[in-house]
């Protein structure tokens, strides 16, 4: 049985990733990409479905005769663990990393601490979800004299055009299906394991070299983490769709250039240059009975004030808090984004729950529009313009098509597959169905061609130039969004249910033509900006007086409608109304009524009648939460923005890392994970901070 989602930690090389769980085991795993069909699936299946077990012995007997803890960490600004093993007096130390040197392999290392600790290995390589079982090979390794050496042994798994190799210290025997083994670690001794992707068509990798690999991928991650510059303090908060005020002006030249021949996708490791504590003394013994130098001490003590916290005291640490937990962020986009192709995968999973037994699980391992261009604007805003570059580049080359035909979701090279494929997968914890593929794809979703052009928007803020590809195709999509006002659609939800005319996703159309207006009027662009102003003032009062009740005195979800959703939270942030404008802020309260859990969280929606095809609610939402986090602080109400932030946080894993939703009533997270949007948003409401 899988771990909880909150169990697990992300291992990546910026093109695919690795989820290893506190218990040692790494239960999913698609290689060469995020997208390929996964090697290790016992993530939504059982132990049959493939899957890397490497922990204390006693941590996998049933009736443990040790008591076996852990505590684990990521090294300082990286995505290498290390989780020490404590099993009564003895303890070990397994570092596990994805080298950034080319290639798709995984490191795990076992030190020996302290005492003598047995570890159980097992191994069980499988392909296509864990449908196919490779045949696997042990070849006997030689010395460079010919004799046999067991050190260089390795195992092959092959089928088809899928082949796996395993180098290691110690390599597990066992049958065809699953190999095994126990080995003992002593203080000081060490064990390197190598698991690595390649074509069965092409000789097996050679061996990794644990510490040249460790050091090489902890010095990239180290130099991209240095790249990071925190903005400037903002002296009004700004209602753009950038909310990038005071940020370092970003190299043209760095980013104007899109360059879609083959040579532009080197490796993207080439370009990575870049409480106080209250002491107790504990003692029972009287003052008559304490020597006088001790005495002389004690009464020092006594004189010298102790350090209470103060209010800014505590507001320091929630700050160092906040910057903490913003890089961290910032980090997890950079382990999202391909280096192969600059997409931004939205998650590394698919058909995680958005409720544990439910049918809400969706394939997250696709690249979405809306969150490519929301990823260009805090890379951007923080100092990171060749990932911002990337991500520019991919979005052009995804939408260089009929400007009628874009849609929401793209493959991670652009692909337009809206197959949706169900996986003969038991599912996590038996949710069902499990999904290989997007359905969505398919769908016009208003909000995405306006947040691809509003982010282009602010590029053109930034100092970032056009070049012959980027303003021809935003040309041919405002041209195109003409025709799309007043259409309906299925929201930025990506609802089951009925069509109907959002407001959100005709904001975001509204946004678009500001846009296109704003590059003629004041870049000096060509373009008909008399068409697009007319749309632009056309949608505006639409939305004013079909997306705005009256009776209410707020914005709703629908055109005509009475509900609220999380999406309206936008709505400022896209410049369509100031952040403390009474109509919104009426919708704040209305959402605050209607959508907010008792925790403080918010819903994305409610669904008591069920209108997104799916019975029941869904769990609060993170993403939503953080939007209103910022409307919070951009409001003039920090205190309930900071409050809100700190129940994030709170709910987020001990690594700092974020699904979609979060189960108060189990305390669980639910959702894909780790998940992108919600660590976008996250970073937008540090900033909204001005830390």
């Amino acid at each position: 049985m899988a771990s909880f989602i909150e169990d697990y930690a992300l291992l990546s090389d910026m093109n695919t990733g690795a989820l290893v769980s506190r218990a040692g085991s790494i239960d999913w795993f698609c290689a060469p990409r995020f997208d390929s069909r996964a090697v290790f699936a016992a993530l939504l299946g059982e132990r049959e479905h493939g899957r890397w077990l490497l922990a204390p012995l006693e941590s996998v007997n049933p009736a443990p005769v040790e008591e076996v803890r852990t505590e684990r960490s990521y090294r300082e600004n990286t995505f290498i663990l290390q989780t020490v093993w404590f099993v009564g007096d003895a303890s070990v130390r397994v570092t596990e990393f994805m080298p950034l040197s080319g290639g798709t392999t995984i490191v795990r290392n076992v030190e020996g601490l302290t005492g003598e600790v047995t570890i159980y290995h097992e191994l069980a390589m499988r392909f296509d979800y864990g449908k196919t079982v490779p045949w696997v090979t042990r070849y006997e390794g030689t010395s460079s004299d010919g004799s046999p050496d067991p050190d260089a042994a390795m195992l092959v798994g092959m089928a088809g055009p899928h082949a796996l190799v395993f180098h290691g210290d110690s390599v597990p025997e066992g049958d065809p299906e699953s190999k095994a083994e126990t080995f003992t670690v002593s203080a000081g001794q060490s064990y390197t394991f190598a698991l690595s992707y390649f074509a069965s068509n092409h000789n097996p990798p050679a061996p990794v070299d644990y510490a040249t690999a460790l050091t090489y991928t902890q010095d990239q991650w180290s130099e991209w983490s240095d790249l990071y510059t925190a903005p400037e303090e903002e002296t009004e908060p700004q209602a753009t769709g950038a909310d990038t005020a005071g940020a370092d002006t970003a190299n043209p030249e760095e980013i104007s250039a899109v360059r879609s021949v083959p040579e532009f996708q080197e490796d993207a490791t080439e370009s990575l240059k870049t409480s106080s504590i209250l002491l107790e003394s504990g003692s029972n013994t009287s003052s008559l009975e304490v020597d006088e130098e001790t005495y002389r001490e004690l009464a020092q003590t006594a004189a010298t004030p102790l350090a209470v916290p103060t209010e800014e005291s505590h507001r320091e640490e929630a700050d160092a808090r906040y910057r903490e937990a913003r890089l961290r962020s910032l980090l997890v986009l950079r382990a999202l984004i391909s280096r192969e192709t600059g997409a931004l995968v939205a998650s590394a999973t698919t058909s995680l729950p958005e409720v544990i037994g439910g049918k809400r699980n969706h394939d997250f391992r696709f690249t979405w529009l809306r969150d490519v261009a929301m990823a260009m604007d805090v890379t951007l805003t923080h100092g990171h313009e060749r990932e911002t570059a990337q991500l520019r580049n991919w979005i052009l080359r995804a939408l260089a098509n009929n400007p009628r035909q874009i849609h929401a979701v793209y493959g991670l090279a652009g692909e337009k597959d809206d197959m949706e494929r169900r996986l003969a997968l038991p599912g996590y914890e038996g949710s069902q169905p499990v999904r290989s593929g997007n359905g969505s794809g398919d769908q016009f979703q208003g909000d995405a061609l306006g947040q691809v052009l509003v982010t282009f928007a602010n590029l053109r803020e930034q100092g970032v130039a056009e070049d012959h590809l980027s303003w021809p195709i935003q040309k041919a999509l405002l041209n195109a969004a003409t025709e799309r006002i007043g259409e309906t659609d299925r929201s930025m939800w990506e609802i089951y249910g009925e069509p109907s005319t959002y407001t959100h996703s005709q904001a975001m159309l509204w946004a678009a033509f500001d846009a296109g207006v704003s590059a003629v009027r004041d870049y000096g662009m060509d373009g008909d900006a008399a068409t697009w102003e007319a749309c632009r003032d056309t949608v505006a009062e639409d939305i004013l007086t079909r997306g705005y009740n009256e009776a209410l005195g707020c914005f709703v979800s629908t055109y005509g409608g009475s509900s609220v959703d999380a999406s309206l939270l936008q709505l400022p942030q896209i410049g369509l109304v100031a952040w403390d404008d009474p109509r919104m802020l009426a919708t704040v309260k209305r959402i605050e009524e209607t959508i907010q859990h008792a925790s403080g969280m918010i819903y994305r929606y409610d669904n008591s009648d069920s209108h997104d095809g799916f019975e029941g609610q869904d769990n609060p939402h993170f993403i939503s939460t953080l939007w209103l986090a910022e409307q919070y602080i951009r409001s003039g109400r920090e205190a309930d923005g900071r409050a809100l932030l700190n129940l994030v946080l709170d709910c987020a894993n001990d690594l700092g890392l974020m699904s979609s939703e979060y189960d108060f009533a189990h305390e669980r997270l639910t959702g894909n994970f780790p998940q992108a949007l919600a660590h976008i948003s996250l970073i937008r409401v540090v900033q909204a901070l001005g830390l």
